[in-house]
């Protein structure tokens, strides 16, 4: 999310009060569906709502409770009733992470030919995001890899400190982790005893838009004078242009700042390996299988690849050097 987004929404909740005499007030937004304004709105108990015009399109939505709830109503602002995708968040504090929710779905209807129902789909992601984070808490690997991954987010600030957060991708689940300006980036963090790495799909290890990928992978071992991912953290806040996009950012990936909880797992960086994947690095890609995707049934895959496969297309390098790659 960019601040320039950022401004726009909280300028739009500054000018919103809750409503006495009507269920919602609502803010017109630039972005349009079916020849109607997208709105922000506020209803009468303090929740916020993001309304996307279905239009015709015949779209069904998840009706169970969960912290973002979601409906299909029509509504009227001036003018006839027309239907709308109501997605709404109840809790105050999570509405940085609302305003991400809401700038991903602007973003998934802008271009879409059936925008309602690219809205539905960009929300149910979200609630699984939402639902995973707060049904489990970070495992050690988890720490692991989310360590590895505020490494290199670290780097990629260091290197440019315009360095917009919302380039970091991995916490919504995207194919890299790192979509920068020049190259993409996959981040694999690897325990000292770890011989191999997972990959996630078809996408993960395959380029797009004529863009190069970098595979970084980095041996995280645990060590008591290493760094927390607290620590990582902290140093973000106070580096990063936008700590709203931080947040939210930390808040898909699962993690939470709980200062009454100590943390206790620690880490350090013993190496780190750069490899530029291309066509004889190990690794399953759409063009692999010979229909180009998955055969029907099957809706994902994963699979690991034996660092001893990859190590002899790597070479050294640094995550300074790696992150002056990707930002210039």
């Amino acid at each position: 999310m960019t601040d320039v987004e950022v401004t726009m929404l909280e300028r739009a909740w500054a000018v919103l009060t809750r409503p006495r005499a009507k269920e919602l007030v609502s803010f017109p937004l630039e972005v349009t569906c079916h020849a109607k304004p997208c709105r922000v709105a506020l209803d009468g108990k303090g929740a916020r709502h993001l309304l996307v015009p279905a239009g015709d399109e015949e779209v069904s939505v998840d009706p169970r409770p969960a912290v973002l709830g979601t409906v299909v109503r029509k509504l009227g602002f001036g003018g006839a009733a027309i239907a709308y995708v109501d997605v709404s968040c109840a809790e105050s504090d999570l509405f940085p992470e609302f305003d991400e929710v809401v700038t991903d779905v602007l973003e998934a209807v802008a271009d879409a030919r059936r925008p309602a129902a690219a809205a539905v789909a960009a929300i149910a992601r979200w609630r699984r995001l939402f639902r995973s984070s707060l049904l489990r808490g970070l495992s050690r690997q988890a720490k692991l890899g989310l360590f590895a991954e505020l490494a290199v987010l670290s780097a990629l600030v260091e290197a440019d400190p315009g360095f917009p957060v919302d380039a970091w991708r991995g916490p919504l689940n995207e194919p890299h982790d790192f979509e920068a300006a020049v190259r993409c980036l996959e981040v694999k963090g690897v325990s000292t005893s770890g011989d191999s790495i997972t990959v996630h799909g078809l996408d993960q290890l395959d380029t797009h838009s004529g863009r190069p990928l970098d595979l970084v992978l980095l041996r995280v071992a645990e060590d008591p004078d290493g760094r927390t991912v607290s620590d990582l953290v902290e140093q973000l806040r106070g580096a990063v242009a936008s700590r709203v996009g931080l947040r939210t950012r930390l808040s898909a990936a699962g993690w939470s700042d709980r200062p009454d909880l100590p943390e206790l797992d620690t880490f350090a960086i013993e190496e780190v390996f750069r490899i530029a994947v291309g066509p004889d690095t190990p690794r399953l890609v759409p063009s692999s299988l010979v229909t180009g995707s998955l055969p029907d049934g099957v809706a994902d895959i994963r699979y690991q690849i034996d660092l001893t496969a990859l190590l002899p297309f790597s070479v050294g390098a640094s995550l300074a050097e790696i992150a002056e790659e990707a930002v210039r």
